[in-house]
């Protein structure tokens, strides 16, 4: 049943997630949206119907959705039903009852992506929900092993730091200065804690409300505290951290707060679980142990994605393996080239390269690094070229030894071309930066994600600030390194539908890493690139990005949600195949994934297809 009565703007308003939103766009979703009553026990849609091209909106009223096998979901006013099917143009997974009597606005399909391209607001929005989905569907029944299942009561920082209401701002400042602290608990008289106070709202107190120095702090600098408790585990505290986007929670016990946990003390937890391990990779006395610990990452990687809630954080711990057996193994070769010619003669920094560098390493990855000498002296005479000549060609092969292969494009630091002083470097990315070519693009995309595995950390910082400046002057090499990431898709096509490879090796499967984790990364490096930032890793470039005000929260969530979905899907894949005793491969077969991975791979895709849209847009060629 219709009505021709719309809601006006200011009833959307009331809800969570259009309170933010413009006049404008609610004035739109408003007008555009027809309005439909939906009696009490009747049905919207049901399980296998196609999906009608339409996205409803709930403006009053309960719908209960039921899955066979599974107990129902309810949603209420302000939520979007069958957005997963505008997502994923799939048919409904689920039978829609009317629980009460409710309203709904509903939207073409064509109105509602009219609406998205004309407001971004909503757009951020859809990612947030986006973001939102993914986030639910991460599967939360596997039990998380290690560190990261141990309760928050373990590893949080106990006293808390806290105040009364009545303690002026001047004094909270000058707690927080004279202890070196970031934040303050504020209580009432009965002890009840009434928020938190950090100096961020210090400076919205005085810059932006006009507050008093001697003004209590309950009144003007107060933020509403975010609890967790006591006996969560440490993943959790990690996922309520980045979806309320804050850097503390107050810890809870018996609705008593104890302590407070951070990013800071998660950290601190990682590394008191790697200390051991990379210990023992610090005390191997030959290349065959090394090989040995390498030939062991499969299963540590098991052990990782079991003791993570996210796959990007086991990632990153695999990495620090690969880089700890690495770093090793240069120390190894520098200990025989020293006992048969001396010490090295200059200053020197090893590079590593792409995923090295991003600390996005998998079970398998080949090699890419590169050396930087100290240009200090000049030129290196022909002793020198001979010493470090001998040390890269050793490396290489020692790493080879390992378990590291030879890159097949010769991004090693044998090769002259990633082997130079680093005024030879300087010149080398001024030329690429002056001249850019669509092979230069190509070298970039993977070359200029580099950090120091060994040696000089200040070679490697100079020769980053001079990349960063050389782009800001001349920033046309980006819009190359575009055209070369546009050479991948997310495999989406009509309709949503996975698309799969049709050559006779790979046929009827998805390349993940390259039609979808390598354009994330590649969206992330050229927009740091632009940014000025420094950091490598692609989450890191993201969310400094959204820190700078280059891309909105709502997109990087969706993204980060996205590119850890496919992270997870592609490490599940590896271990699979090194448990077999197959060679891990990037080749996922959608046809052997249940209905959810799939659902999962279509909406993570559709995430990187908008962020790599954008991306074009702002720097492709012709935007340049």
């Amino acid at each position: 049943m219709s009505s021709p009565l719309s809601p006006a703007p200011e009833h959307l308003r009331r809800f969570a997630d259009f309170a933010s939103l413009p006049e404008a766009l609610l004035d739109a979703l408003a007008t555009n949206g027809e309005v439909r009553t939906l009696p009490r026990g009747q049905m919207l849609f049901a399980t296998g119907e196609p999906y009608a091209q339409r996205i409803f909106l709930l403006i009053d009223g309960r719908l209960e959705l039921q899955r066979e096998f599974r107990p129902p979901v309810y949603y209420g006013p302000g939520e979007f039903v069958g957005l997963s099917n505008y997502l994923d143009k799939t048919p409904y997974a689920a039978t829609a009852l009317a629980d009460e009597d409710c309203t709904l606005l509903t939207y073409a399909e064509t109105a509602f992506s009219r609406l998205e391209q004309r407001h971004p607001e909503l757009a951020d929005l859809v990612d947030r929900l986006i973001a939102r989905r993914l986030r639910m569907r991460r599967d939360t029944s596997r039990t998380i092993s290690g560190v990261m299942g141990q309760p928050v009561s373990r590893y949080m920082t106990s006293p808390l730091a806290e105040c009364r209401m009545q303690t002026t701002i001047r004094e909270a400042h000058r707690i927080m200065q004279s202890r070196r602290i970031g934040s303050l608990a504020v209580f009432d008289d009965d002890r009840r804690l009434i928020g938190m106070l950090t100096f961020a709202g210090l400076c919205d107190a005085w810059l932006l409300r006009g507050a008093h120095p001697d003004s209590p702090v309950a009144g003007a600098a107060c933020e509403t505290p975010i609890t967790i408790d006591a006996t969560a585990p440490l993943w959790q505290a990690e996922d309520r951290l980045q979806s309320e986007h804050v850097k503390y929670l107050i810890v809870q016990q018996d609705a008593q707060p104890v302590g407070l946990v951070s990013q800071t003390d998660l950290f601190r937890a990682r590394l008191e679980e790697m200390h051991s391990l990379t210990r023992e990779i610090g005390e191997t006395r030959d290349y065959a142990a090394l090989h040995h610990l390498y030939r062991s990452i499969p299963r540590l990687a098991a052990e990782a994605h079991e003791r993570h809630r996210h796959a990007s954080q086991a990632i990153q711990e695999i990495s620090e393996v690969h880089l700890a057996i690495q770093r090793r193994c240069v120390q190894l070769t520098l200990d025989e080239l020293e006992a048969e010619q001396g010490p090295p003669p200059r200053g020197f920094a090893l590079l590593v390269m792409g995923s090295g560098g991003r600390r996005e390493m998998l079970l398998n990855p080949d090699q890419d690094n590169g050396l930087i000498l100290d240009p200090a002296g000049g030129e290196p005479d022909e002793a020198e070229r001979q010493w470090f000549g001998r040390f890269a060609v050793r490396l290489n092969d020692n790493l080879d030894r390992c378990g590291y292969v030879l890159c097949p494009g010769e991004i090693m630091a044998r090769n002259p071309l990633f082997h130079k002083t680093l005024t030879r470097w300087q010149e080398q990315i001024t030329r690429m930066v002056t001249w850019p070519s669509d092979k230069s693009a190509r070298w970039a995309n993977i070359v200029f994600d580099f950090t120091t595995l060994y040696g000089d950390d200040r070679l490697t910082r100079s020769l980053r600030q001079h990349l960063l400046e050389a782009i800001r002057q001349q920033p046309a090499l980006l819009g190359f390194m575009v055209e070369d990431d546009a050479e991948g898709r997310p495999p989406i096509g009509l309709f949503n539908q996975l698309l799969t490879r049709s050559d006779r090796e790979h046929r009827g499967t998805i390349d993940i890493k390259r039609n979808g984790l390598r354009l994330v990364a590649d969206a992330a490096r050229i927009y740091a690139l632009h940014a000025g930032i420094t950091s490598t890793g692609t989450r890191d470039r993201l969310r400094h990005l959204v820190h700078q005000g280059f891309l909105s929260r709502d997109m990087v969530d969706s993204v980060l949600e996205a590119f850890d979905e496919l992270l997870d899907i592609l490490l599940r894949h590896q271990i699979e195949q090194a448990q077999q005793g197959r060679p891990p491969d990037k080749y996922i077969d959608p046809g052997r994934l249940s209905w959810q991975s799939r659902s999962v791979l279509r909406v993570s895709f559709r995430a990187i297809k908008r962020l790599q849209d954008q991306l074009q847009g702002r720097f492709g060629r012709e935007a340049l």
